[in-house]
């Protein structure tokens, strides 16, 4: 006797289409896999080109403050000595750095120094310009303190670029010594010995 199977029996192909959706699943996975590996290694290579532009802008902040340091010291000499306001005149007007220019990102006048130096490809630039100190004049400082700021930026091609701000202060103490007599020449009540040669005689300057 012949049968004649019936199509709700038939499971025949079953097996592939088992195998296809296994088989989209763990494409699905792979794609979501790489993908999110994808995203992590852009954000690591974001987080260290932002790092290379901090140091790279922190390195033409601090190599600028030394800089201003130096040129500070010398200008301010008989205002720290005779225990004045030292201030920032010879950096604003001009004097000792490139003439002020007008920013229109900052909106007053600044000087541009030291740009385009480079560190490791990043490029850096530093301006700094006088605080609101009441003056009115942005040439000259009366209070001591300036605004330093360095802009870095990393290559043409996914470059970093990080900035820096620094309200900077500069102060000093100093005055004439008096009463000093350990070298202070000879005569009656000096306590100097012979073997002072070299007698200190000018107290006009102390750093």
């Amino acid at each position: 006797m012949n049968t004649r199977p019936y199509p709700l029996t038939n499971d025949r192909g079953s097996v592939i289409v088992a195998a296809l959706m296994i088989l989209a699943l763990l494409t699905i996975i792979g794609f979501a896999a790489t993908n999110m590996s994808t995203t992590e290694m852009s954000i690591s290579t974001n987080s260290l080109l932002y790092e290379r532009a901090f140091f790279t802008a922190e390195a033409g902040l601090q190599r600028t403050k030394e800089s201003l340091r130096t040129q500070f010291d010398d200008f301010n000499g008989p205002a720290i000595a005779s225990g004045g306001q030292p201030v920032w005149d010879f950096a604003l007007d001009g004097s000792m750095f490139p003439p002020p220019t007008t920013d229109t990102e900052i909106g007053f006048n600044t000087v541009k120094f030291i740009a385009g130096d480079t560190l490791n490809g990043d490029t850096y630039s530093v301006r700094f310009w006088d605080n609101d100190d009441g003056d009115g004049n942005r040439l000259a400082d009366v209070d001591g303190k300036i605004y330093v700021r360095s802009d870095a930026t990393g290559p043409a091609t996914r470059g970093g670029r990080c900035s820096i701000e620094e309200l900077v202060e500069g102060s000093a103490t100093g005055g004439n010594i008096s009463g000093y007599t350990a070298q202070e020449g000879a005569g009656s009540g000096k306590v100097y010995t012979s073997n002072d040669t070299r007698a200190i005689t000018n107290f006009n300057r102390q750093l």
